[in-house]
């Protein structure tokens, strides 16, 4: 298919972002399906949350990211839009290992269209310290971080806390800690890894891939009535056990579907199992 014949070719999509993400975004939309990335002008996409938590989210991560996605409608004559939504910390499993779930959502209002593609990172330089005032550990620590290039938050007493960002220098930091740790009930300040995509080059490479994936999605047109963004949709389970038949809580097929028309087509799982572990049967264990 030439990327002329795509419906977006030539347009423009609002992105809704303070935090340069349009570095990460704009070239897959540009290469696949030649269309124009945009920044929404005037728009605070902080009242929709923080990564310090001095702003909370209003609703779980996919839902944020698509109420931001219509900010952009505020303020762009546009009928696309997109907009990102991360969450990095420490894994419940493994406390002392930290990852991240990135969330990219895109909204059609003219199709009716509302897609949104989600990305499991373990690549994060995330990480949480708390220092008394005068520690003299905090160049190190702060430089372990990948300061300057990744920036850093020092935050008063705890997270949620009065914030200090965008430190240029490693002095500045510790000036900050010293500051904050004085100024906080507990005598701590935590130094956090500054999240915000312009300040993280790893979480702009997770960005970057994750706009691909979405773009590629978008690149599909639906085979009925060529709305963009076919693709898959549903993950039922119950394949059968090898062992009973009975069916198991292991994925048995895939569906993709169209958001304009509901088409819908099944197709088989991708590593081609018919039959599920007698491991994994309910029955055969129960």
């Amino acid at each position: 298919m030439a990327v002329s014949a795509h419906p977006y070719a030539g347009g423009r999509i609002g992105l809704a972002t303070i935090h340069a993400k349009e570095r990460a975004i704009a070239p897959p939309f540009r290469r696949l399906i030649d269309a124009k990335v945009v920044v929404a002008p005037n728009l605070n996409t902080d009242i929709l949350g923080t990564f310090t938590g001095e702003v909370p989210r209003p609703d779980a991560l996919v839902e944020t990211s698509l109420l931001k996605a219509e900010l952009v409608f505020r303020t762009m004559d546009v009928d696309c839009a997109i907009a990102s939504e991360g969450s990095y910390g420490p894994i419940d499993r493994l406390p002392f290992n930290a990852g991240g779930l990135e969330i990219m959502a895109f909204v059609d209002r003219r199709r009716g269209i509302r897609l949104v593609e989600t990305m499991t990172t373990h690549r994060t330089n995330w990480r949480l310290m708390a220092f008394e005032a005068g520690d003299p550990s905090v160049p190190q620590a702060v430089k372990s971080l990948g300061f300057p290039d990744y920036g850093v938050f020092v935050i008063r007493g705890s997270v949620g806390g009065y914030t200090v960002k965008d430190l240029a220098t490693v002095d500045d930091v510790v000036a900050a800690v010293d500051r904050e740790a004085r100024r906080s009930e507990d005598g701590k300040a935590l130094v956090v890894a500054d999240m915000r995509a312009h300040r993280n080059p790893t979480r702009m490479k997770v960005l970057r891939a994750l706009a691909w994936r979405l773009a590629r999605r978008l690149a599909t047109l639906c085979p009925r009535c060529g709305a963009p963004g076919f693709g898959h949709m549903l993950s039922p389970r119950g394949l059968p056990c090898e062992a009973c038949g009975e069916p198991t809580h292991w994925i048995d097929f895939e569906v993709d579907g169209c958001a304009c028309c509901g088409h819908a087509v099944a197709r088989p799982r991708s590593d081609g199992r018919r039959t599920a572990p007698r491991l994994s049967c309910s029955a055969c264990h129960g």
